[in-house]
């Protein structure tokens, strides 16, 4: 999907997140989930519940999948944002709890990275109503979230 040049200047210009005060409690249990998929499905299906009240934008699920990174060990897909114009059932957060080449679980730090920067792509589309693209701001917004939840 080509992004506007219009929603790429203010993605760009927007570099922190609503809200200077964010319960810390939902990040760190899933800092804390096991390597399980499906723990960190539920600690992360949580922090995600809790982000899209907070700001008041629908909730999406979250899937993680028990296989491996798509990619060949050069670049690979860690996750992704699936959000279908109209089709609020359409939406989806998908991240993958294996590594591409040695498939071995992905650490939390990494998963908790992939899990923000999917976010940001919802939070962009659903509360800034623009497209959401790979921009300075948007690189900025993940890290202001990530320091104002831990």
């Amino acid at each position: 999907m080509k992004v506007t040049s219009q929603s790429y200047e203010k993605s760009n210009k927007i570099e922190t997140v609503k809200y200077s005060r964010l319960s810390k409690t939902e990040y760190k249990a899933l800092l804390n989930a096991s390597d399980m998929y499906l723990d960190r499905q539920r600690a992360g299906q949580k922090l995600l519940n809790y982000l899209c009240d907070k700001y008041g934008i629908s909730q999406i699920p979250l899937i993680v999948t028990d296989t491996p990174q798509k990619g060949n060990g050069k670049s690979k897909i860690l996750g992704f944002y699936r959000h279908l114009l109209n089709a609020k059932k359409g939406q989806s957060i998908t991240i993958y709890n294996l590594t591409a080449v040695k498939k071995k679980v992905v650490s939390i730090k990494v998963f908790i990275d992939t899990l923000l920067h999917e976010f940001i792509h919802h939070y962009d589309t659903e509360y800034l109503k623009i497209e959401s693209a790979h921009t300075a701001g948007f690189y900025k917004r993940i890290s202001d979230l990530k320091n104002k939840l831990s």
